[in-house]
């Protein structure tokens, strides 16, 4: 047997050449989904970005030490609904969390607020319902739709907490964000999700550790109060929106949080750019995701983000 054996005629063709013009690989195809996909995608999207407003909007409110803690340690919960949604219908999960935070919000209940918010952390409910019902090929899409809802969500209660009615912001949220429950009934698939193993995992890749501790240093940072009024409102907008302009354009997925970072430490010098840097950081993290996170560490990445950066504003909100 010779030591390198040639290529099939597939691989190595030998014969005449079939054509004169140059063979140029086609241009890679944007996945896209289909028109029910979609409009899953977009309610299901709808839903984890209204219980994200609700919470960023609590969060950047004058809360006590101990609410921030308590709100920051239920939103850890994410995996935990994931696990529950795998024995009971999801629809019947959320459908509870949902109807908690709506019922502690209310004027008979709202010193309990703050566990009513920190209940719904439907992020990774969502993100298997995904994975149970889009098929792999635009699963990543559908998975980025998510990512994109639960950061507009957040930008927005960051910012509009600034306009005074917060009662009324985060509970309409809450109620719209009803529209997506549904979507998480049974199709008749196994209703799956991620063991803690599988977070571990994700947690020891490159870019989850790095990511998480960006999110964490910027939301210490980021989230400390400053003077009120429309600056403060459009300011996270324009971060968020300056953040999509320039993400093409980066090389590497991980240096839009370092940037955002670098804005908020900065912002301990000049208050405005604390909430430009959360703006950007709230377009950092599904960018980053999309661009770094392994086909199949996309949710669990995700989920560790944003449990980080809401762990370290809840902390920044109180010292």
């Amino acid at each position: 047997m010779p030591e390198k054996p040639p290529l099939p005629e597939e691989f190595a063709p030998t014969g005449p050449k079939l054509s004169r013009f140059l063979i140029w690989p086609a241009p890679p195809i944007r996945p896209r989904l289909f028109p029910d996909e979609a409009r899953f995608a977009l309610r299901v999207a709808v839903l984890a970005g209204a219980t994200e407003f609700a919470t960023w909007v609590w969060v950047s409110h004058a809360i006590s030490r101990r609410e921030a803690l308590l709100l920051a340690g239920l939103r850890l919960l994410r995996p935990l609904w994931a696990r529950v949604g795998t024995r009971l219908s999801r629809m019947l999960v959320a459908s509870l969390l949902m109807l908690a935070a709506i019922l502690c919000g209310s004027l008979f209940f709202f010193p309990f607020a703050a566990i009513g918010i920190g209940l719904p952390a439907l992020g990774d409910l969502c993100a298997s319902t995904i994975a149970d019902n889009v098929t792999v090929e635009r699963r990543a899409t559908a998975l980025a739709w998510l990512d994109i809802g639960q950061g507009l969500g957040a930008a927005f209660g960051f910012a509009l907490v600034h306009t005074g009615w917060n009662w009324p912001l985060w509970l309409g949220a809450l109620v719209v964000g009803a529209i997506g429950i549904p979507e998480l009934r049974d199709r008749g698939t196994p209703r799956s999700s991620w063991p803690l193993a599988a977070y571990r995992h994700a947690l020891w890749t490159p870019l989850a550790g790095q990511l998480m501790v960006l999110a964490i240093l910027c939301g210490l940072l980021g989230v400390r109060a400053g003077p009120s009024g429309l600056p403060a409102i459009l300011l996270p907008l324009a971060g968020m929106a300056l953040a999509a302009r320039i993400e093409p354009r980066i090389p590497n997925a991980i240096w839009l949080p370092r940037i955002a970072v670098a804005f908020a430490v900065s912002g301990l010098l000049w208050w405005p750019l604390r909430p430009f840097a959360m703006g950007i950081m709230f377009a950092a993290i599904p960018a980053a995701v999309a661009r770094g996170a392994g086909e199949m560490e996309r949710p669990l990445v995700s989920s560790l983000a944003w449990s980080a950066l809401i762990l370290g504003a809840a902390v920044g909100a109180v010292i």
